[in-house]
């Protein structure tokens, strides 16, 4: 049953995308901003999540618990038959959506197209003074499981007392290269 309902979200995802590229009447689909872009790949998660886990995700945080359960059985798919997953396809679309909620839920958080840091289509989410990659989130959590869970990432990253350890690594840093 689940195996059916994740080869079902893969097949919905791959139709989703060929829709619109139809729609379109061009090779690819395009996007004159990285908003519009992740509102596209956004809506398809929402839909995938509906259609095919009968899971209705609200942009809330809580929310990202059901994506990880999602991601979940899609890594179970993909650990049976990793040919029969489009990583990259299920993971921008959920990735998209993760990076959403968080964009949300927090202040002074935006998305941009490309990083200095991971380059050019990298979709960076800058949050908490530096940059996260939702689909690459995604994307592990399909493809090494229950370790890479998105849920444990977010906790971890958005913990105060792990802000004040990063702040104080940094300072540390920063001071040993000043006193050598």
């Amino acid at each position: 049953m689940k195996r059916g309902l994740v080869i079902a979200l893969v097949i919905g995802s791959v139709l989703g995308i060929w829709k619109a590229i139809q729609q379109r009447g061009q090779g690819t689909p395009s996007f004159a901003t990285t908003e519009e872009f992740i509102g596209f790949a956004c809506q398809n998660a929402l839909t995938d999540a509906q259609t095919y886990n009968h899971i209705k995700l609200d942009y809330s945080v809580d929310s990202l618990k059901q994506v990880d359960k999602i991601l979940g059985q899609v890594h179970e798919a993909y650990v049976k038959s990793p040919s029969s997953i489009h990583v990259r396809g299920v993971a921008v679309e959920y990735g998209a959506y993760v990076g959403e909620v968080i964009r949300r839920s927090q202040s002074n958080v935006y998305w941009t197209r490309d990083s200095k840091v991971a380059g050019e289509k990298a979709y960076a989410l800058h949050w908490k003074a530096g940059e996260s990659y939702p689909f690459t989130w995604c994307a592990e959590r399909i493809t090494n499981g229950e370790e890479d869970s998105i849920w444990i990432k977010y906790s971890v990253l958005n913990d105060p007392s792990w802000d004040r350890r990063v702040s104080n690594a940094v300072a540390g840093s920063k001071k040993a290269k000043l006193n050598p």
